[in-house]
């Protein structure tokens, strides 16, 4: 079955912003102003956050798993791989690969997503770079 034109446009924000730096799928995904995790937020804001991170992980790349639409949202199934080669706050560069697995629920309206749902294992990532996880103290 062919894929819908939000569904098009989900698979290329994946491709093509994180696997290449392209930062116009998300221009073309996002509308100025959305939900991410229930929280507002600029496309702006957002894009910077995620081009921070992905200055980060020198090779990464995300692949598409799985990718349907129910109504007015597309759901994808992702795999993200890459090398942790920049400095995080907390953790310097570690030069090791990971991989992990996420959904992303993206809602539309009027052909721009107004909501955004990321769930990724953030430990699995943490642990396979080799962060030692602490619980925080008071």
């Amino acid at each position: 079955m062919a894929e819908t034109p939000t569904e098009q446009r989900v698979r290329r924000y994946w491709e093509e912003f994180w696997s290449k730096g392209d930062r116009s799928a998300v221009d073309e995904l996002y509308g100025e102003t959305f939900r991410l995790n229930g929280e507002d937020t600029s496309r702006d804001e957002w894009t910077e956050g995620a081009e921070r991170w992905r200055s980060k992980f020198s090779d990464i790349r995300v692949e598409v798993d799985k990718l349907f639409s129910s109504g007015e949202a597309v759901i994808s199934r992702i795999v993200f791989r890459g090398t942790h080669t920049g400095d995080l706050t907390w953790l310097p560069a570690t030069g090791k690969s990971f991989e992990v697995g996420g959904i992303d629920i993206f809602e539309f309206d009027d052909g721009r997503v107004v909501d955004h749902w990321h769930e990724v294992d953030h430990l699995e990532l943490f642990e396979q770079l080799g962060a030692e996880m602490r619980p925080a103290t008071a």
